[in-house]
């Protein structure tokens, strides 16, 4: 195929970024680079490539075929897979990529595989629906997913998240907050029924400039980085 229009990515700008935001973190908090739909379509290898050399510590795909290229092209940073579909989970296993968990029917779904395939304590993380209404777990279903985590360590909880649905807005910082309370409750459940010491991480590129208090152990940057 042959196009006139041309994308010229900043690699330099894109560190100084990183570098920016890392500024304004507590610290010990870590940071997670979101590289899903290929780095927003800026090059998902170059870009994971600079990420990792940066010291980054986690990256995160949609999708797991994303994760499969990283990790062919050299990327050996942890990478979570934010849409786990049920075909992709021999992949996941095989090119070591991390799991989100947001439902009871994915939970079930992913611990049938490992028993089916003999693994134990592997590494996934657990999305908590605080009011964004896209994907996670509710409050109601917590009781459930403990009893999941519980039946024959299937897995080992590498962290714990949800989204701040309008962290850039200051007229919903009430809400905000109450997501980020709902947040630690579901937090303190989880905990209370798994010994995984485990990272929690809510913020994005806007709550790390206007919330601070809410960095928890982790925080993500998406645009941010752009």
């Amino acid at each position: 195929q042959i196009h006139q229009t041309v994308l010229e990515i900043n690699l330099t700008a894109i560190a100084n970024n990183i570098k920016t935001i890392r500024s304004q973190l507590k610290p010990k908090v870590k940071l997670m680079a979101m590289v899903k739909a290929f780095s927003y379509g800026s090059g998902s290898y170059e870009i994971a490539n600079m990420l990792q050399y940066h010291g980054v510590d986690y990256l995160a795909v949609a999708f797991a075929d994303e994760g499969v290229e990283l990790r062919k092209a050299g990327i050996h940073l942890p990478i979570m897979v934010m849409n786990p579909e049920m075909v992709s989970f021999d992949a996941l296993v095989a090119y070591n990529l991390e799991p989100e968990l947001y439902s009871p029917e994915i939970a079930k779904a992913f611990a049938a595989f490992l028993e089916n395939e003999g693994l134990r304590n592997y590494p996934v993380h657990i999305k908590i629906d605080t009011g964004m209404h896209r994907l996670g777990f509710m409050r109601h279903q917590l009781q459930e997913l403990a009893a999941i985590m519980q039946k024959e360590n299937y897995f080992t909880i590498q962290s714990v998240f949800s989204h701040l649905a309008s962290a850039e807005d200051a007229d919903d910082d009430a809400f905000t907050f109450e997501q980020a309370t709902l947040f630690d409750e579901a937090c303190a459940y989880l905990q209370q029924h798994t010994s995984d010491s485990f990272f929690k991480h809510i913020t994005n590129t806007s709550g790390i400039i206007r919330h601070t208090s809410l960095q928890y152990d982790m925080v993500r940057t998406g645009i941010g980085m752009f």
